[in-house]
């Protein structure tokens, strides 16, 4: 059972996958807290969480308040739905996502996803923190993702057939709106490709050096699953990196804190180009 949504950004038509129980039981449950339909999903990433607090008017809404929706377990993710309006635009913001690593699946990942196209988003603007495969990154570059590669071995459409085409998955109109953004405040913007591992572990040097011949720039353990559900459901996406750190040729030692640490860096450039970005994703 299907839907048409909005036209893709190639002018095709997706179908939007019949909506799952559990999805429309915790949307049923959001959206009486609502003040207003939002129009921006917006997930905060590792170390990213404190733009919530920047959200005016907010109802902040816990995870597990929320029937079915999975609760972070990792330091750094809040575990909340947060409604409200930044830089103008009505947002919900998803503070705190789940991974793959902690057992969940990747339908579990994108649930609160899934729960924001139900409740009315038009657009996903999705934010993470990443190791740097591209040699010519540095720590705490942005990255504003191009394309990704899938290293998971889950997808969040499983057990429903949903042929979601993922070509020009990453709006090309959003990718330029957040480089011209850096760009007008003198923060470089780089663009690449994102390579979803599945973690918790990090990459071992022989599998960084197998990604980045694969053309990956950017190496993580998020975000894939909520875009594929996003487009399934017809949004519009973009996606953000912090670059915490980059896999030098031999090896390069990389812990959660040192993630935090730079994620902390990196936290005012990257909280004024996710601004930046909102009223173009709302458009």
């Amino acid at each position: 059972m299907t839907e048409e949504v909005a036209a893709g950004p190639a002018g095709e038509r997706p179908t939007r996958p019949a909506v799952p129980e559990a999805v429309a039981v915790a949307a049923a449950a959001l959206e009486p807290r609502l003040a207003e339909r939002p129009a921006v999903a917006l997930v905060l990433g590792s170390g990213l969480g404190g733009l919530a607090d920047e959200v005016e008017d907010a109802t902040w809404v816990p995870a597990a308040d929320l029937p079915g929706m999975p609760v972070p377990k990792v330091p750094g993710h809040a575990g909340a739905v947060v409604a409200g309006r930044l830089a103008g635009v009505p947002v919900l913001v998803l503070a705190g996502r789940v991974h793959t690593y902690e057992g969940y699946s990747a339908a579990e990942v994108a649930f609160a996803t899934r729960v924001a196209a139900q409740v009315g988003c038009q657009a996903l603007v999705a934010t993470n923190a990443a190791g740097g495969l591209n040699l010519d990154f540095d720590p705490a570059d942005l990255m504003v993702l191009s394309d990704h590669i899938s290293f998971l071995f889950d997808n969040p459409l499983r057990g429903a057939p949903d042929f979601v085409d993922l070509a020009g998955a990453y709006d090309p109109a959003l990718r330029a709106a957040a480089v011209q953004a850096g760009e007008a405040k003198g923060v470089p913007v780089r663009q690449g490709v994102y390579l979803a591992a599945a973690g918790p572990s990090y990459e071992t040097p022989a599998e960084i050096a197998m990604f980045r011949s694969w053309g990956a720039d950017a190496v993580g353990m998020s975000t894939v699953p909520e875009v594929i559900a996003a487009r399934a459901h017809g949004l519009r996406v973009a996606a953000i990196s912090a670059i915490t750190n980059v896999h030098r040729p031999g090896g390069t030692p990389t812990s959660h804190a040192e993630v935090l640490e730079v994620a902390a860096v990196v936290r005012p450039r990257f909280r004024d180009l996710v601004l930046s970005l909102l009223p173009a994703a709302a458009a």
